[in-house]
């Protein structure tokens, strides 16, 4: 009694552990000539949470795919087939409650040689002859049993590649041009498998017609680059722009990066001229202007402009004309200020023609030591000069002279920096 109870408890750990596990039940461990769009399925185990599948070329491998659930699924169908004439390994994983993710032995089959190409697919989306495709739609179609990859031919016209000419989109079963298809217009389209053997033949050709590409410039929001993004060019803001007097015309350019410029005239109706189409423009006359950049954006096998404009005037000016400079020292402060006449917009600098400028014609707080002062026109008319001398004081002058003539103090010069261009004065 005793080593019959001890014989069937024995029993039952081996039947209890056996269903710790699971063995693959379709292929069998160990089959040969497999076909290539065979599911994988394992014996299901109860109360199971999940599975986790693994296929590859070695043993414990995922080359094919790697740790994928399944669910509660006691199968998995491999979306684009196993490759054939190879040796497939299995391995399968579950969780389960109140236990340790568990992985069970690994399990091995061989898939059939080829011996001929791949039968013809169909296209899943779109469907034939149908209408109102978005033109940036995802092409997919079904899979092909022993077929390794696909190639894509799409066109204008019946038995036309004009678009896409046996592209190989690779061993996938769906594909999004990237510049769309085609938009407003029907689209015949083609997808021919092809393996280790060769093509298929006599593939079908379906059709559908698009809808009409919409292309939003911007700015909108990126969700990608998480940024705002605009398809027009980035431009130069433009000031007023000065018309020289003397001068019979002054040429506008633009350093912006992009595909194409337009410049035009506005004329008093409001309507415009077109002056340019390059990156820069000769203009003879005062008056208000338009300038425009695009890019060239390419959706759906159309091209839209993505264009930023703005408009600027082009106003009379001229060099500056000093008429004189006030030098005025107050309390032992000197300031100086130049006077001007023109009909340009000037700003100021003392000493150096590269400025800094300012747009108070009054320098305050100005040594006593020679002065440049700068006029320069905003409107791009030039740069006027002009000096303020040396402001002298009782110091700059000798305590005493001599002028009789023998040569011993017999002139009279203002001490200071050679700079100061003051002349010697001489007595007789």
């Amino acid at each position: 009694m005793r080593t019959t109870t001890l014989y069937i408890s024995l029993l039952f750990g081996l039947f209890s552990y056996g269903q710790n596990c699971s063995t693959i039940s379709t292929p069998l461990d160990g089959d040969v000539d497999v076909p290539v769009d065979t599911p994988i399925r394992w014996l299901a185990i109860p109360n199971i949470i999940g599975y986790v599948v693994s296929i590859g070329t070695t043993a414990g491998g995922g080359e094919i795919i790697n740790r994928r659930s399944s669910g509660q699924n006691n199968f998995y169908i491999p979306e684009v087939g196993l490759p054939s004439d190879t040796q497939i390994y299995v391995t399968i994983s579950y969780f389960k409650a109140g236990q340790d993710f568990t992985t069970c032995e690994v399990e091995t089959f061989r898939t059939v040689k080829l011996t001929r190409p791949p039968n013809c697919t169909l296209f899943e989306k779109p469907i034939d002859n149908t209408t109102n495709i978005e033109a940036e739609t995802n092409l997919i179609w079904t899979y092909s049993p022993t077929a390794n990859g696909y190639l894509l031919s799409v066109g204008t016209s019946p038995g036309v590649s004009d678009v896409f000419d046996n592209f190989d989109v690779g061993n996938v079963l769906s594909f999004e041009p990237p510049n769309g298809l085609p938009a407003d217009r029907e689209v015949f389209v083609t997808i021919t498998p092809y393996n280790d053997i060769g093509p298929a033949t006599a593939c079908p050709e379906e059709s559908f017609v698009t809808t009409s590409a919409v292309i939003d410039c911007g700015p909108f929001f990126d969700y990608v680059s998480g940024g705002t993004v605009t398809l027009g060019p980035t431009i130069e803001a433009i000031d007023n722009i000065g018309f020289c007097s003397g001068d019979s015309s002054t040429t506008v350019s633009s350093m912006d990066i992009a595909d194409g410029y337009r410049w035009y005239s506005i004329n008093p109706d409001g309507s415009e001229t077109l002056l340019s189409t390059t990156n820069s423009v000769e203009l003879s006359s005062i008056g208000s202007y338009r300038y425009e950049a695009y890019n060239n954006i390419v959706q759906s096998a159309t091209t839209v402009e993505c264009s930023t404009s703005m408009r600027f005037n082009v106003v009379a000016s001229e060099a500056a004309v000093i008429v004189s400079v006030d030098d005025i020292k107050t309390k032992g402060e000197r300031s100086v200020t130049v006077n001007v006449q023109g009909s340009g917009r000037y700003e100021y600098a003392l000493d150096n023609n590269a400025g800094p400028y300012q747009d108070d014609a009054l320098f305050t707080s100005v040594s006593d030591d020679y002065h440049a002062i700068f006029v320069r026109d905003k409107n791009g008319c030039g740069i006027t000069e002009s000096a303020v001398q040396r402001n002298l004081s009782p110091d700059d002058f000798p305590k005493f002279f001599t002028p009789n003539g023998d040569n011993q103090n017999d002139i009279l010069m203002v001490h200071g920096k050679k700079d100061t261009k003051q002349a010697p004065i001489k007595f007789r």
